[in-house]
């Protein structure tokens, strides 16, 4: 019985239990991931400013929503915020090197966390405008919330999915 639990311990050691890979597994898998990732990352230089605008132009429907002049929502200057927002590039790519994951579960990880990245990127503009105009404390603290978070949250949604995907 003693000798049964040390080798299951051994054994778990040895795997990686959300995944069940064993440790080359792993490697291969971060490295496969990191790859990806700058492949992706080279990608989102160019199609990155057609993602910024449709989070601006969503940004702006909810600012105007909220009272905000035309003039002072033309007053921010984030020409070049596609470079911030490439937190999709991780969801991606661990969409699609995520070992022993079927289409159809790697597809589920994107129609869910794109949508909720998406929302996050216009949350962080409209945010600025209370936070810089009416200096709103609340505002500030959604925005520093925002910050901490920003590139845990396409781990959270991949491990949190990829993870209950698994046990279904």
């Amino acid at each position: 019985m003693r000798v049964e639990r040390d080798r299951d311990r051994r054994e778990a050691v040895e795997r990686c239990e959300i995944l069940n890979l064993n440790r080359n597994q792993l490697l291969l898998f971060l490295i496969e991931f990191l790859v990806v990732a700058a492949i992706f990352l080279a990608g989102w230089y160019y199609i990155g400013r057609w993602y910024q605008n449709l989070v601006f132009y969503f940004a702006r429907i909810v600012l105007l929503a909220m009272g905000y002049t035309k003039l002072e929502i033309g007053a921010l200057n984030l020409s070049d915020a596609y470079l911030v927002n490439f937190n999709l590039v991780p969801l991606i790519a661990l969409a699609v090197v995520t070992p022993k994951l079927t289409l159809k579960k790697r597809i589920e990880i994107l129609v869910i966390g794109i949508p909720v990245l998406f929302l996050l990127h216009v949350l962080d503009i409209v945010v600025r405008f209370p936070m810089y105009i009416n200096h709103s404390e609340f505002a500030r603290m959604v925005y520093a919330s925002i910050g901490v978070a920003w590139m845990a949250v396409p781990f959270i949604i991949w491990v949190v999915i990829a993870v209950s995907l698994r046990t279904q």
